[in-house]
């Protein structure tokens, strides 16, 4: 049962940060651009 939950898991994380990356959220934004002065958070400026 545990290897069926982890792959369910797996599957469904997958599919959530794929759609995050379609809406145009940037998980790792901040850190691509450390000399960003604006200072703003991807949740704040979308796309």
């Amino acid at each position: 049962m545990l290897p069926k939950f982890n792959l369910a898991a797996a599957v469904l994380a997958l599919a959530l940060f794929a759609t995050a990356q379609q809406q145009g959220w940037n998980v790792f934004d901040d850190v691509a651009k450390p000399g960003d002065a604006r200072g703003s958070s991807s949740r704040t400026s979308h796309k």
